[in-house]
Parts: structure tokens; sequence; C-alpha cells
């Protein structure tokens, strides 16, 4: 087997490529050069995918091809007083067995399965089948590219995705997602003589809507639509806003109130009353502040009293959270659902949340959910961006395959498992017929931060597991 000094090498190459989402000309270019060179047929749509194919190197391989899948997008991230440009790619550095980069992210996340592709499209000795390699763009922002994808240019019955940083882990599936607007429309009317009271709750963790909506964080978003319904008619509202994207929790949210003079000291007893309690609700497992700034009196376009009522009631009902666990695979999150940002305008309210499942059907039911909102607060609600979940699957051969070489190659067992988050696997799995697929990748931490690191060792034996997976099929 060929040790894994190809694999840093186009680390290495790639690496001096800028390649954040949407901005894969180059890394394409560099793919498709490396292919010609080599003689091996290449492909690249019009959004920069690339496909490359090399035949079988075992003589009379009756094995299906085998599709080595990942993403030539990076989250880019500096991290605070680091001068290097983005132009200049990412300096990596080999210390203490870490593979980690000056300053920034380090790209590993999807960088390693489109090195680990190009040394199998390089060696000359590595038994394989047909492989067919597949670079897909802008996975970081939607899954874009295995969305547009022509499938009907790959032949493949296995499907390895290298891009899940869990060494020893091999996943069997993941959630399928959408995006949903929520229009409300707003009425408003002219108040005069109240006081302004700005209630800006925040400080609270957040973090990733699929990966960490399992661990009881609170959403900043929920938390308002609470504070606001408890405070009920005493209170008028201006405005809610709340920063955020579709793939965190929400962790801030703002509301610029309007209140009698002779109230506003009750209003804010009862708010700070309210911070005690979600303080005790959630405990350790979140930290969670409520700003309260006072300003003069003065007059103010506020919802009228309809609209008030109707924000409130929509942002209460809102899924949130955890909907549903899997009743296949223990401690999976099957559903799930998070308000993320709000927009103020004029005369409406837009509210942005994103939902999860694993199950196809559950996510219709999700989108039903948020047209029943809409329908209780005459607004409009707009589900965008949906991609495919990737069922799992009970018969897998591939599955079964990579357990037993994973214990032979390291003696020690290996697990399966899903994630409740998007992987283009679901693309693959909709658009491929009957295709086998697993999941897996070295152990990599702190993705997508400056503090991102890749274990050598790991990279190495997972580069050792990939040679032997491919030995396996190819006889």
């Amino acid at each position: 087997m060929e040790n894994a000094e190809k694999v840093f090498h186009f680390f290495e190459e790639i690496s001096r490529i800028p390649r954040s989402s949407g901005d894969e000309k180059a890394i394409s270019e560099y793919l498709v050069s490396f292919a010609k060179e080599r003689g091996l047929e290449v492909m690249r749509d019009d959004i920069f995918n690339v496909i490359i194919k090399k035949p079988a190197t075992v003589p009379d391989c009756t094995c299906a091809p085998v599709i080595i899948q990942g993403h030539t997008d990076m989250v880019y991230v500096r991290e605070d007083g680091c001068e290097r440009a983005y132009e200049d790619g990412i300096k990596l550095i080999y210390k203490d067995g870490w593979l980690t980069a000056d300053g920034t992210t380090l790209g590993t996340d999807n960088g390693i399965a489109v090195a680990y592709a190009l040394a199998l499209l390089d060696s000359s000795d590595i038994p394989h089948p047909d492989i067919e390699a597949v670079f897909t763009v802008s996975e970081e922002i939607g899954l874009v590219g295995a969305g547009h994808l022509n499938y009907t240019m790959l032949k493949g019955k296995y499907l390895l995705n290298i891009d899940t940083e869990d060494e020893g882990i091999f996943y069997t599936s993941c959630a399928g997602a959408f995006r949903n607007d929520l229009r409300i429309p707003i009425a408003r009317e002219r108040l005069e003589g109240l006081c302004r009271l700005n209630v800006n709750i925040h400080e609270l963790k957040g973090g990733h809507s699929g990966m960490e909506i399992n661990e009881g964080r609170a959403n900043a978003i929920s938390l308002m639509a609470r504070v606001l319904m408890k405070l009920g008619g005493d209170i008028h509202i201006s405005s809610i806003k709340s920063e955020g994207k579709t793939n965190a929790i929400s962790n801030n949210a703002s509301a610029e109130l309007y209140v009698e003079e002779s109230m506003l000291e009750s209003i804010e007893k009862r708010i700070k009353a309210m911070e005690t309690e979600f303080k005790g609700e959630y405990g350790k497992r979140d930290s969670i502040s409520i700003e309260l700034i006072r300003g003069d009196k003065q007059s103010a376009d506020c919802y009228d009293e309809d609209s008030r009522k109707k924000v409130i009631s929509a942002m209460t009902l809102l899924p949130c959270g955890v909907m549903g666990m899997s009743f296949d695979i223990p401690d999976l999150v099957e559903t799930s659902a998070n308000p993320a940002h709000i927009d103020q305008l004029e005369n409406e309210l837009v509210i942005l949340s994103s939902a999860r499942s694993c199950v196809g059907s559950r996510k219709e039911e999700m989108k039903a959910r948020y047209g029943a909102v809409a329908d209780l607060c005459d607004g409009i609600s707009t589900c965008s961006a949906d991609y495919p979940q990737w069922e799992y699957r009970a018969d897998s051969p591939l599955r079964e395959l990579a357990i037993e070489t994973y214990r032979e190659l390291f003696g020690k067992e290996a697990k399966t498992g899903a994630i409740h988050a998007g992987l283009e696997c679901g693309y693959f799995d909709e658009k491929l017929h009957g295709v086998d697929i697993i999941s897996y990748g070295p152990d990599i931490f702190d993705v997508h931060t400056p503090a991102e690191r890749a274990n050598i060792n790991s990279i190495e034996r997972i580069w050792v597991f990939t040679q032997s997976i491919l030995k396996k099929l190819a006889k």
C-alpha cells in the first residue's frame, strides 16, 4: 500500500488555492489540468463541479465503479490579527502530530477528501475498480453543487463520501432540510407620550442547528416570544429583530417596546423575573442575559393591537428545537426546527427558520406546520432551499465491508452513526438508484474556525483504510 505522502502533497497543493464557497473556479481549473496531464477523462459543468474518471487497475475487474466524493469549497475564517490575505491561500503547520493552519481555517473540511481522491487518481499501483471522483462546489452554503450535478454521467454503485470528522464512525444516514420564510403583515398606529424600552436577549451559546440542537440550548427568538406573550397588552411593539443564520441556533433577539411611564418599572421587574426563570430552566446548558435600556418619552409608530397579537402568536407557535427522535437509531434526532433570523420591515415582519429531518414524510409535515402558522396570522409561508435526506438502509454490503475492514486493519470495532445535518449523500441516494453509501473521514476538530486541526496519524489510517476497501471491492 502507498503511504500517505501523496495525500499530504496534494493537500498542500490545493491549500495554495483560495476556495471559499462560491469561489471554486480556480480549484476546478487545477483539477481539470491534473486530469488532462494524466490522460484521465474529465468533465466540468457550468458551476465548476468536476468529475474525473479512472479505469480499474485490476485486470478483468467485474465490480461496479466506485464514486469517491467530496466538496472543493471551504469555510474561510481568519482569526483577529492574522495578516495573511485570502489570496495567499492556507499556510499549513505540522506540529506534535497535528495539522493546523497559520491564523485561518485549515480547510480539511473538505479538502482532505479532495487530497485522498487525487492521490488515488495519481497512483499506478493501488488496486481498485473503476473510479469516478466527484468534486462538488458550494456544499457549505446549501449543498449547491450536489443539487446541480448531472448524475447521468455516473455509473457507480458504491459511494465513499469522505466528509465526516470522526475516525471509526461510518455514517449511514443524514437529515434533509429546507428553509422557511414566514411573512406576517403589520398595520401600525401612531402613539404619543410613551417611554421607549429596548429589550435585548443575548449571551446565549447558540450552536449548530443540526449537530447541537439536542443539547437543550435556548433559542433567543423563542425566549423573546415568551417575554412578549407574558407582557401581553401592557406593551406596544415598534420592532423585533434577530440576526442569525439558518444553520445556527438563534443566540440574540431584540425588541423595541413602548409603555406607559407608570408601568415602566413594573414591566422591567416582570422581564427580569423571566430572566431568572430562564436561567433556572436552562441551568448550565446555556447562559442567558436580558438587557433593558430605557429611553425618553416620545411618539412612535407601533403595531396596532391586531398585528401585535398575530405576531406574538406566530412567534409562540413556530416549531422550535427537537420535534422527534429516531426509533431506528439510538439518540438520533429525527426531526427538528430552528427559528433563526427576524427582519423588521415597515409593514411586515419576516421570520426565517430551518427544519431538518431524516424522514421525508416528517419534513413534509414540518412544511405543513409552517403553513398552518401562516394561516393563523394572515401571513405567507414560503419553503425553499430544500435538499433531500439520506435514509438509513438496513441492507448495506458496503457498510458491513467497511466495519470488517476497519476491524482487520486496526484491531478495534468501528461504529455506525447518523448525523442530524446535511450531507451530499442525500442527493446521490436520491439520484442514483440503488447506490450503496458510507460517509467517513479522519479525526478533525473545531472545523470552520481558526482552531481547526486534523490528526496526522488518523489521516494516514483513513488512507490505508480507503486503499483496503478499494482493493477488496476490486476482487
